[in-house]
């Protein structure tokens, strides 16, 4: 069975372009505001693209990703997290909505504007989705994957 990651899938939607390091790169116009809000980031690789930068970085050891628009203001902050760390009544409810289906991988991604929502991979032995659980418990469709 053929899955496909939350990150690879945040990929394939959102990253392209340039490499560069924290002294790098002068196209991120987020770099100031990173720095002040990650003084002790390390490992840290960003990709400028035509829409925004992401940032990839280790912060307090966890493995986090911080998204910028051009002209650098955050979008906001991600993190895998485990499925068992879902808030019960989310999972609960993806049983639910989805029965027969595994949540098999999360994302936590705190949105600078609409606040905290998870992407949860789910499958079954014919389909694959990633749905988003919004801050209100709401699920939703986010990508449709084949197995």
């Amino acid at each position: 069975m053929k899955r496909l990651s939350i990150i690879a899938l945040f990929a394939l939607t959102l990253i392209s372009s340039a490499f560069a390091s924290k002294t790098g790169n002068p196209d991120f116009k987020g770099l100031e505001s990173f720095n002040k809000a990650f003084p002790q980031a390390t490992e840290i690789v960003y990709k400028v693209t035509d829409k925004f930068t992401e940032v990839n970085f280790t912060w307090h050891n966890m493995k986090l990703q911080a998204f910028y628009d051009l002209e650098g203001n955050s979008i906001g902050t991600s993190r895998h997290i485990a499925v068992k760390d879902l808030p019960l009544s989310y999972l609960l409810n993806i049983k639910r909505e989805y029965p027969g289906y595994e949540p098999t991988e999360t994302i936590e991604f705190d949105h600078t504007d609409s606040g905290l929502s998870y992407y949860v991979t789910v499958i079954n032995a014919q389909k694959a989705y990633v749905l988003e659980v919004s801050s209100d418990g709401t699920i939703s469709v986010f990508k449709k994957m084949k197995n």
